[in-house]
């Protein structure tokens, strides 16, 4: 009975992602921005890695959903001056800085992503790059065009489940071709400055398959989605920092998480979301020295799904490359 509850939930969550427009499953939204919006490559002042690995409805067992995302973002090219390295305060600290010209103060951004998932017989693996031009619109803020190219492979294996009695449908899958290669092109906008920054972004811009199986589905699931954060400083020890993600249907309905991170000596952090599909997350972050952090997250459903859900657990490592500054990661 399991394994037929298994395969049902499977093929519906295939479903659900045969759309080739991969979106993170994530309680840390706010360290995978690039996946959501291409403009977020090039911002940090340094090489940025980073590695996930979501364990998600631990009651589940073995049969839970699995994710593992890495990413890692670069700067091309740096602006003329180093201390356009960062928007930090210091930046600001005079008006000598603004003669230099615009062009030569442009942030080229690249990035790269790889992602795998396992939920019960549904695989998918995949990567993206991202590109994206940060032009300086004043001494405070720029605006970032980015766009991303992302392939994702998802395969449906029905082979080693076994159901007692015939089933048509089943039968079905055996004979499919289920194996999908998709092809999915986005862009997005980022206005950004010190303590703020909004961010929006297209993805069905190119949504095509480049192998399709019996049970593909064409059309995609996400318009686009939108970031919103804001710095604030409470003392100087203490900054919150509170951000919305949201994520736009193509039917136009909306999926927002809004989150609250409190940063107690840019050293611990701690953090609340509340996900609109009824759940919640508490996280703790530790930033272990300039180079290395490491983040924790709990996830809980607080729905009608409580009574199957024993949560999710999700851990993000981040290393901190070429930091010669030693600044901290930006307010996202």
């Amino acid at each position: 009975m399991k394994k037929r509850l298994l395969l049902v939930v499977s093929c519906l969550l295939a479903v659900l992602t045969s759309f080739g427009q991969y979106v993170p499953n994530n309680s840390q939204a706010f360290q995978f921005m690039s996946l959501y919006n291409p403009g977020f490559s090039g911002v940090e002042n340094f090489e940025d890695m980073k590695l996930s690995y979501r364990y998600q409805w631990a009651g589940f067992g073995e049969y839970s959903p699995k994710f593992v995302n890495l990413a890692f973002h670069t700067r091309l090219k740096k602006p003329l001056d180093l201390a356009y390295n960062s928007i930090r305060m210091s930046d600001f600290s005079g008006t000598s800085n603004e003669r230099v010209p615009k062009g030569k103060r442009m942030i080229h951004g690249l990035g790269v992503n790889l992602f795998q998932s396992k939920v019960g017989v549904v695989s998918s693996i995949g990567g993206a790059i991202n590109y994206a031009v940060n032009y300086p619109l004043s001494g405070k803020s720029r605006l970032a065009l980015g766009a991303s190219a992302l392939v994702e492979n998802r395969e449906l294996d029905v082979s080693e489940v076994t159901v007692r009695d015939p089933d048509e449908f089943y039968d079905y899958l055996l004979r499919s071709s289920t194996s999908q290669t998709d092809l999915n092109v986005r862009v997005g906008l980022l206005l950004y400055q010190e303590k703020f920054y909004f961010g929006v972004s297209y993805l069905p811009l190119v949504n095509i398959a480049l192998q399709s199986s019996d049970l593909a589905m064409e059309e995609p699931f996400y318009r686009g989605s939108f970031q919103v954060g804001y710095s604030l400083p409470l003392n100087r020890d203490v900054t919150l920092k509170p951000s919305v993600v949201g994520l736009v249907q193509m039917n136009n309905d909306l999926v927002i998480d809004y989150n609250l991170k409190a940063y107690v000596q840019n050293k611990v952090w701690l953090g609340l979301s509340y996900r609109d599909i009824e759940s919640g997350v508490a996280i703790l972050g530790f930033n272990i020295n300039n180079k290395f952090t490491v983040a924790y997250s709990f996830e809980l459903s607080l729905g009608e799904f409580r009574k199957f859900d024993d949560g999710s657990h999700e851990l993000v490592l981040a290393a901190r490359l070429n930091n010669l500054k030693r600044f901290s990661q930006y307010i996202w």
